[in-house]
């Protein structure tokens, strides 16, 4: 059995910080041939089937594929410690040009305080993911400044059946795999909400809708580097030096509830934080496969809390939680503009 070196003793944060989350290192693009690591810094991976059909995906974009070893034996019960190891492991490996998450879950923060920035400041690499990934995310770009990517992981989007979708595959490979702006960003023609349990029932294509769009909820124009990803996952890093600055910032927010007063009192948490108060803009994913109204009832909340901001609120977009998805890069300039109707990524994410 793979046994995983333990990581080294929590070390103090040091700085600098990046300043509103402006990036200071851009990772090297994406080539064919590279290789693309998987880890699972929280959930474990039960679905053995399609973590195969993730890991096929991967390669027929032109990848060499690590597996990390806790995806490898669906550890069920790896510990921060070792689940940080495996983390630094691809941080410290020359060859590994990218780290994907195998999935989300609940308990990513717990590996933070352990993992090497200083690898990562060293050898700038490629990390992607969303939901309790935004921890990982977050505190990469708090602590290095280096540009991270809220987008796919590999179950839920690249070991999509019989591909990924084509929205999410070509945003992320322009996010990850060209060194110039994404430029203009557009809503997809479909959108599916459909659920097919993994290694049962996911053996065909899911069942899918006309999109409906973004929708312009606060008029404005505002720049700023993008920083957020998952609501309540951000909360998780208040008081710690993990929590990103959003000074001046295009805040991107996603959530997970179906309740709407979860949603209200994690909002009110961000703006008692500041979050708020010099925001640029705020990009609204859309509602994670909630109930009958929940939509509009989610827009409303969203719409009056932030009214006395006066700034460009877009909802409905297609960010974390939403099949299919944008790959946003964290730290990069974007512009939102509800005149023209534009939310456009201004810089490059890699070189």
């Amino acid at each position: 059995m793979h046994v995983l070196p333990q990581a080294g003793p929590q070390r103090p944060d040091t700085g600098p910080f990046p300043v509103a989350g402006r990036p200071t290192l851009l990772p090297p693009r994406l080539r064919e041939g590279d290789v693309v690591a998987v880890a699972t810094p929280s959930a474990p991976v039960v679905t053995p089937r399609r973590l195969d059909r993730g890991v096929a995906a991967l390669r027929a974009l032109g990848y060499e594929v690590r597996l990390g070893p806790l995806a490898a034996r669906g550890a069920h019960d790896a510990t921060p410690e070792q689940r940080a190891a495996e983390l630094n492991s691809f941080f410290r490996d020359p060859s590994v040009r990218c780290v994907v998450a195998s999935l989300g879950g609940l308990t990513s923060n717990a590996v933070l305080g352990s993992l090497d920035y200083d690898a990562l400041r060293a050898d700038p690499k490629i990390i992607t993911g969303y939901s309790d990934i935004t921890t990982v995310l977050l505190a990469v770009l708090r602590r290095t400044g280096l540009v991270t990517f809220h987008g796919p992981t590999l179950l839920p989007e690249l070991a999509e059946y019989p591909q990924v979708l084509p929205y999410t595959r070509d945003g992320f490979l322009r996010a990850v795999a060209r060194p110039e702006p994404l430029g203009r960003l557009s809503p997809p023609d479909e959108r599916t909400e459909e659920l097919l349990y993994w290694d049962e029932a996911d053996d065909r294509p899911r069942h899918t809708l006309p999109a409906d769009g973004w929708r312009w909820l606060h008029p404005g124009s505002g720049t700023g580097p993008l920083v957020g990803g998952n609501l309540e996952t951000i909360g998780l890093l208040a008081g710690t030096p993990y929590f990103p600055d959003f000074s001046g910032a295009v805040v991107v927010l996603e959530t997970t509830s179906t309740d709407v007063h979860n949603v209200e009192r994690a909002l009110t948490h961000l703006r008692m934080l500041g979050v708020f108060d010099t925001m640029a803009a705020l990009l609204l994913g859309r509602s994670f496969r909630g109930p009958e109204g929940f939509e509009a009832t989610l827009r409303r909340t969203v719409r009056a809390l932030t009214a006395p901001y006066g700034v460009p609120v877009v909802a409905g977009m297609d960010i974390g939680h939403s099949d299919p998805m944008l790959t946003l890069p964290l730290g990069v300039r974007a512009r939102v503009d509800s005149a023209t109707e534009t939310v456009e990524v201004l810089d490059a994410a890699v070189r």
